[in-house]
């Protein structure tokens, strides 16, 4: 591509992500996060003003905007400080000193975890990644570690979520869901790989924790086994080979790739060749889908329609996928180009004086098509403006 055109592009991407963050005078993490009447602009989850049920302010969909700016950050530290600065207000607002003077994460203004699911740790991923290893935000991730992995802790709502949640027969895969204490129709969504396998496996290579990283790669195994689709796509979600919701969501295999990646930087070698065989298929599958303009299709197997539109958060995370195991070398050099195009494609199509358009808002996998209402295609949400962000900072890598 030519430098003329990927300047203009990268420009505007900056520009983009800096007014919607760091620049902001209505996203300004402590002003937000303090007062219940308030959510970031991208929450499009956000329940009644004045009310919130539990703080949504810790959501995912919040945590990968953050966790894209550090992203930005790691890339280059020195120009990254105030991306830097955004997060850590962000995360601070949710610590509170107890009566020991220890520093912990209020699980009144964080009430979100460990209530839902899967979805509600996606910002322990952040809390680990900025801690230096010995200070109160390694604290905080050391309890939610043991939420999710220790059979002999109750979590907050007085759960043993390893014990309760995950099942062998799912290759140790937790629920995407358990409020209630009741399964969703499908109990493994691609979504809650994302969701939950970074944290883990970042967190149990820090701490030496083996056996957790060999059951990691079981679930990873069991996903790339029995979600595959004869087509070289994946399922949304699923309980067995034989009973899957049978839709291709851009998003969900989204998200299935970056765990993938994320997963890969700190898993011990001896289980690499299975994981990069296994991101080689899934690129391959979703490069064979890729639209002429470089993006993809909200139904990724579907063809472009005013219901099925090329879809931005899928398409970005497919951009943070291939670059990122470029760059690490897990993929060959030759993908790079998919991506960059892809990229250029997203900015100049979707990016305009409105924000960032058609990101699709949500999709349940209970085998319905709830994937192509036109009212669901929104500017700015969180869940498209996050991967965004950390697509870019994958371009910044190059």
């Amino acid at each position: 591509m030519e430098a003329a055109r990927m300047q203009a592009v990268m420009e505007k991407a900056k520009n983009y992500i800096d007014h919607l963050t760091i620049y902001s005078k209505v996203n300004v993490p402590r002003e937000v996060v303090s007062d219940e009447k308030k959510f970031f602009s991208w929450d499009n989850e956000k329940r009644t003003p004045g009310y919130k049920p539990y703080l949504y302010d810790w959501s995912y969909y919040n945590g990968v905007v953050m966790e894209g700016l550090f992203d930005i950050y790691e890339a280059d530290p020195q120009k990254g400080e105030a991306y830097y600065a955004y997060v850590k207000e962000y995360l601070d607002q949710m610590i509170v000193t107890d009566e020991n003077g220890r520093k912990k994460l209020s699980r009144n203004l964080a009430g979100y975890v460990d209530h839902h699911g899967a979805d509600c740790y996606k910002t322990a991923a952040l809390i680990s990644r900025i801690s230096d290893g010995a200070d109160d935000y390694m604290e905080i991730a050391e309890e939610l570690y043991r939420d999710l992995t220790d059979t002999g802790h109750l979590n907050s709502k007085g759960n043993v979520v390893p014990l309760e949640f995950m099942e062998e027969a799912l290759g140790w895969n937790y629920w995407h869901s358990w409020a209630g204490g009741q399964p969703p129709k499908y109990k493994v969504w691609l979504d809650g790989l994302y969701m939950l396998q970074p944290f883990l496996a970042h967190h149990a290579a820090r701490i030496g924790d083996r056996a957790q990283l060999e059951r990691i790669q079981k679930r990873l195994d069991w996903v790339a086994d029995g979600m595959l689709a004869p087509g070289g796509m994946y399922y949304h979600a699923c309980n067995s080979r034989e009973d899957v919701c049978p839709y291709h969501w851009l998003r969900a295999m989204g998200w299935y790739g970056m765990a993938m990646v994320d997963v890969m930087e700190v898993l011990p070698e001896e289980f690499m060749d299975a994981r990069k065989k296994a991101l080689k298929k899934f690129v391959d599958g979703m490069l064979k889908y890729q639209d002429e303009s470089g993006m993809w299709a909200n139904l990724a197997d579907q063809p472009v329609t005013e219901t099925n539109r090329l879809e931005t958060s899928g398409t970005a995370m497919l951009i943070y996928t291939i670059l990122k195991g470029v760059r690490k070398g897990w993929l060959d050099e030759s993908y790079r180009e998919a991506a960059v195009c892809a990229f250029a494609a997203t900015v100049e199509r979707k990016l305009d004086e409105n924000g960032l358009q058609d990101i699709y808002l949500k999709a349940s996998a209970n085998n319905t098509n709830n994937y192509e209402l036109t009212e669901y295609y929104l500017p700015d949400e969180g869940k498209g403006s996050g991967p965004f962000i950390m697509a870019y900072s994958e371009m910044l890598s190059l």
